[in-house]
């Protein structure tokens, strides 16, 4: 059964990861009013007949969306069920299908009434920390196999204090880039690491969106460098710390190489996907790092 369970919660997982890169296609190619005004049917068709393009990529997304809100409650009851005794199972288990269930309503409003540029990038936000909560449940569920009590790393005070804020301000920094994305701003600073050929542009309108990204993006970079230098030297024996932190070093680099080629290649929906990828990546070993900061109190 545990096996199982395993095997359940990886695919849940890559599910959830499918979502959010398919969403992104969503914004990517304006697909968003693909099936119209109309939620949950498409253009008021269960299945639309003729569909163009936008169409399939949003039905498609709708889909598989509601596919793996199903996946993620059967996850939920399971792992409350099999080791709702682990101090976080049933509070990730609670937001795993509050935050499915609230980016799903979020999608809805959003094709039925409209929705300002902020509160679409606000979805993304909210589609991040579901990805998270799920993931982090499959990683208790296969901790749960070597370690019943779960693994208590001794992680000094000044260092969980810079996770919880560090996590905090990526997720701002993540909202930033969503409204680079629903503002149309991508390009609006055509040159990098220069915007426009200027250290600092004339800020207003797209130009302002996009560099207030870039600086909060890079303000982000330099912080996780400066903890990982420090965690690299006092976790050398909590190997599970110590890889988390480089693998998140390794997660912001790439994300901010795909940043910088998104915007040399011009927009290549590739790199786009990518950009997405390592973010929601970098989040959930942040929120990983959060999890084992918490188990020392």
């Amino acid at each position: 059964m545990n096996k199982l369970l395993k095997i359940y919660s990886v695919l849940t997982s890559f599910g959830m990861l499918l979502v959010l890169l398919m969403g992104a296609i969503v914004t990517k190619t304006g697909s968003g009013e693909g099936c119209g005004n109309s939620w949950p049917l498409c253009y008021g068709q269960v299945l639309p007949t003729a569909p163009e393009l936008e169409t399939i990529i949003e039905y498609s997304h709708r889909v598989v969306s509601a596919a793996l809100g199903f996946m993620v409650i059967i996850l939920a009851i399971w792992t409350w069920k099999k080791i709702g005794r682990v101090r976080e199972t049933k509070f990730l288990a609670f937001m795993s299908v509050f935050l499915i269930v609230f980016q799903g309503l979020l999608g809805a409003a959003a094709v039925v009434w409209g929705q300002s540029d902020t509160v679409l990038a606000a979805h993304f936000g909210i589609s991040l920390a579901s990805f998270a909560s799920v993931v982090l449940l499959t990683v208790l569920v296969f901790e749960h196999s070597r370690m019943p009590e779960g693994y208590v790393p001794s992680i000094p005070k000044r260092i969980r204090v810079q996770i919880y804020l560090l996590t905090t301000y990526v997720y701002v920094v993540v909202y930033t880039g969503a409204l680079v994305r629903h503002t149309g701003s991508s390009m609006a600073c055509s040159t990098w690491p220069l915007c426009n050929g200027y250290l600092i542009p004339p800020l207003s309108g797209q130009v302002a969106v996009q560099f207030f990204h870039r600086v909060a993006a890079a303000i982000a970079f330099l912080w996780l460098l400066s903890l990982v230098i420090q965690a690299l030297k006092i976790f050398k024996e909590e190997k599970v710390v110590y890889w988390s932190f480089i693998i998140s070093f390794l997660l912001i680099l790439s994300q901010v190489t795909t940043g910088a080629l998104i915007i040399i290649t011009e927009l290549n929906m590739f790199i786009a996907l990518a950009h997405g990828l390592f973010i929601a990546g970098l989040f959930t070993v942040l929120t990983y790092l959060i999890m084992l900061s918490l188990r020392n109190k």
